[in-house]
Formats: C-alpha cells, structure tokens, sequence
C-alpha cells in the first residue's frame, strides 16, 4: 500500500512543495510579528485614487458594488505585495529594478521642472549657446527632369538640355517620369538625399543657380537640373521656433538634473568591478580605491 501511495504523482509533488517551503524559510524568513506592516489603510486620498483610475479605464462612475470589487482588488495586490517583500521576491528582478530607477528618475525631472523653469530668458539662453540644435541644414529649390538609366546613351538628354538653356519647354513625355515633381521647393540636403540617394545634394551644391546643367547622375538616372536657389545652414531665428526651443530646453533640463542626481548618489557607493573585459576608461570612472 506504500509503495502504492510513494509512485502517485500527488504524492511526488506534496513532497517537493514541502521541500521548496523548507528551504525558502531558511533562505528568506519571514518578518516577526509586530512590526506594524499588518495594518493596512484605505484613507479617502487612496480610495479616490483607486476610483480615478477605474473611471478612466470604464469612463462611468463606479456603482456601490463596483467600489467593493475596486477595494477587494486592492486588497488582494497589497496583501500580496507585501508578503512578496517579506520573500524577498523583489530581489534580482529586473522589471521591478527598471522600474524603480525609471521612478527614480522622474523624482529627479520633478525636480529639475522645480528648479528651472523654463522662463523666456532661458530659452534665449539656451537657443544661442545649442546652436546644434536649431540649425537649419543647407537647401536647394530646383527643376529637374528625369531619364532612366536605359535612356543614358539617349541623344535626347544633349537636345533637351539645349532646348531647355534656350528657353524652351520641358518636354512632355518628362513632366511626370516616374511621377517624380518637375519643381522642388527648399528641401533640405538630407531629405533629398534620401529621395534621390546619396550625393545628390552635394551634386547640386555645385551647380550655378539659375541655369540648366547636368545630367547629374541619381538612383532613379540622370536629371537635367536648374537649380532655382541655394539656401545656405542657418540658425533658426528663436520667435520661429520657439516652442521646439522649449521642448528642447526641457528635455536637456530634464537629462542634466537626472545626471547630477545620478552623480550624488553615485557618491554612496564604491562600484567595484571583478568581471573580465570592462573598459579601462569605465574601470577609471566608476572605480575607486
């Protein structure tokens, strides 16, 4: 009957749940009574809180019986929350790790918004000493017209050009190849080379401006170009771009504050690194004697 009752499965896991019980008390045991954890407080600021968020989620307010499931839920998440902490089941986790720092660093942002606001002085300040962040890159408004790469020995190209140095029309069949506009407002270096490929802006900035040249070479073929007027990088004028002004400054207010709380607290611990393979320029930053 024993050995009948030793080979059931149920048997097996009663036996290996005991053992875990065992071994988790000795590892992480529990807190001793008395600490005052076990009282749990559902003040009006909590109970509002916890029915905010349930109208956000099911936009009504909540019924009489909707406030006891509202309550029965927290309840239950923090009563296990706590024994959770009580394990230890905090511990080496990542998620609650990450999320702690991200916490952590929004206590710091508070702060930073605290402490330096974003007044109009400021941003004046901070637009003229980031001029990274507020220059205009080159742009080129032209007229183009395209042959494909099989149209490249095409004797067409040479009297278009002449046609075109003459004063003549585009051509009809070019107007729209490839549906590809004949004429281009100011567009930034950058976003042409990404519509044509690379080296495209370059190949204009070296154009005159007001004539037709080419054929400049693309990923789409040749184009007749006349470029129609260079606009050299500039810095934005501030009334223009006022609001990116503060969205930026916010940003770098926010990424300053969380460094410098960063390095104070840094100044708690002594960072030791006994793993193979770190950077010599990490070890001298972090490490100390």
């Amino acid at each position: 009957m024993l050995r009948q009752i030793a080979r059931e499965p149920l048997f097996h896991f009663l036996v290996l749940g005991g053992l875990i019980f065992v071994a988790w008390s000795w590892l992480a045991p529990p807190e001793p009574a008395g600490s005052g954890d076990e009282v749990i407080v559902i003040d009006q600021s909590r109970l509002d809180h916890l029915q905010t968020m349930w109208k956000a989620q099911w936009k009504r307010d909540p019924a009489p019986e909707d406030v006891a499931a509202i309550i029965d839920r927290h309840l239950q998440q923090e009563v296990f929350y706590r024994e959770a902490l009580q394990m230890g089941l905090d511990r080496d986790d990542e998620i609650i790790r990450t999320r702690l720092a991200q916490k952590m660093e929004a206590v710091a942002s508070d702060l930073s918004s605290l402490m330096q606001p974003a007044t109009e002085e400021k941003l004046r300040a901070f637009h003229a000493a980031r001029p990274d962040l507020f220059t205009l890159p080159q742009a080129f408004a032209f007229r183009q017209v395209l042959y494909l790469p099989s149209e490249a020995g095409d004797a067409r190209i040479k009297t278009t050009l002449a046609t075109l140095r003459s004063g003549g029309a585009v051509p009809a069949d070019r107007r729209s190849k490839l549906s590809l506009p004949l004429d281009w407002p100011l567009t930034s270096g950058q976003d042409l080379n990404n519509a044509f490929g690379g080296g495209f802006a370059k190949a204009l900035a070296k154009l005159p401006v007001g004539s037709w040249s080419g054929p400049v070479r693309s990923g789409l073929g040749l184009h007749l170009v006349q470029v129609t007027e260079i606009q050299p990088e500039r810095l934005a004028p501030f009334d223009e771009i006022r609001d990116e002004v503060a969205r930026q400054y916010e940003y770098y207010t926010v990424l300053d504050a969380q460094q410098r709380v960063f390095k104070e607290l840094l100044g708690k611990y002594r960072v030791r690194f006994d793993a193979q393979g770190v950077p010599d320029a990490v070890i001298q930053e972090y490490a100390r004697p």
